[in-house]
């Protein structure tokens, strides 16, 4: 095989989601072969101080890699590598293609999935039974209009209770580019546009994640300004995918990428809560109102609808930054 198949299959693969939007993807080509190396440098310290999220991120990388491997008709084998940390590169996976496979379903919205938290439009009755049909094993669907309220309280909650922590807001910042003329705006992050801000909206949130954040805790209005529950008023549904509490993150990434590309596939957009995966007690919470048990993990939920709104440019860093030589 040459080197173009694979950098074909890489240059597909980077539209696979990442925690924050920080790409901590990076590739490198060995024959016929690539290595998945994680940039350490791009680890969420504060947010993610045992890799899990960026596990995930990178299980979503290889799935990524595995689906567009599969529009040129091959099949793709993972072995996991153990290598030590060599330059700020960790060493994650090798893939290896061989030929036979068909083309992946979920290829066709590989290159187009983006988050979406803008404006929702009002859920129909087909709406809700789309959403219901994503239902599996390893995903509980919250279709009931007051069930999705109460989820939207709790993932509130829980929000709010990780954002207390400045460490945190300051990493969250540090990641977010609320104005154009941010020099990162279109390479990672999450930029104003992909968080569906208007330029007051975006200064807004600078200031109350920033300077003004304590003297609005003070007076009780920082929870407020945050809140989110009011973006789930037209949710078709609320997603919550659960995976064995002993599995790899790795894997747990690759049916995370997977689920994702099924929302969009089924016509509707769809918004990672984090925060009631991240948060111990919203996590136990919700496991138990929905009866996912103790040993299942919630990795992440989403908030999905039919999108009110035009799509975006996503930032995405350069094929030649992420392609290693």
């Amino acid at each position: 095989m040459s080197a173009d198949p694979l950098r074909q299959i890489v240059a597909a693969a980077m539209a696979s989601p990442s925690v924050h939007n920080v790409q901590p993807a990076r590739w490198r080509i060995d024959g016929e072969s690539l290595v998945l190396l994680e940039d350490t440098a791009r680890r969420l310290t504060v947010g993610d101080p045992r890799g899990n999220d960026a596990a995930i991120s990178l299980g979503a990388a290889a799935e990524g890699a595995v689906i567009a491997a599969s529009g040129a008709g091959l099949a793709t084998r993972i072995e996991r590598l153990d290598a030590s940390n060599t330059g700020g590169l960790w060493p994650v996976a090798r893939l290896t293609f061989v030929p036979g496979a068909a083309a992946d379903p979920l290829l066709a919205v590989l290159e187009t999935r983006a988050s979406w938290r803008g404006d929702l439009l009002p859920p129909t009755a087909q709406d809700r039974a789309a959403a219901q049909a994503l239902a599996g094993e390893d995903r509980v669907l919250i279709t009931d209009p007051a069930a999705i309220a109460r989820a939207a309280a709790a993932y509130d909650r829980a929000s709010y209770g990780i954002m207390r922590g400045p460490a945190f807001r300051a990493e969250l910042r540090h990641w977010m580019r609320l104005r154009r003329s941010h020099p990162d705006w279109a390479r990672d992050g999450l930029n104003a546009a992909a968080m569906q801000l208007s330029g007051i909206e975006a200064a807004g949130a600078g200031a109350v994640l920033g300077p003004l954040f304590r003297p609005l805790a003070a007076v009780c209005l920082a929870p407020v300004l945050l809140a989110e529950a009011k973006g789930f008023a037209n949710a078709a549904a609320v997603v919550l995918f659960h995976r064995a509490a002993d599995e790899d993150p790795f894997d747990s990434g690759r049916a995370f990428h997977r689920l994702w590309l099924e929302v969009d596939a089924a016509g509707f957009g769809g918004n990672v809560l984090a925060a009631l995966a991240d948060d111990p007690v919203a996590a136990a919470a919700v496991c138990a109102a929905h009866g996912i048990g103790p040993e299942r993990r919630l990795v992440s939920a989403f908030r999905i609808g039919r999108r009110d709104g035009a799509p975006f440019p996503r930032a995405r860093l350069p094929l030649a930054e992420v392609l290693l030589s």
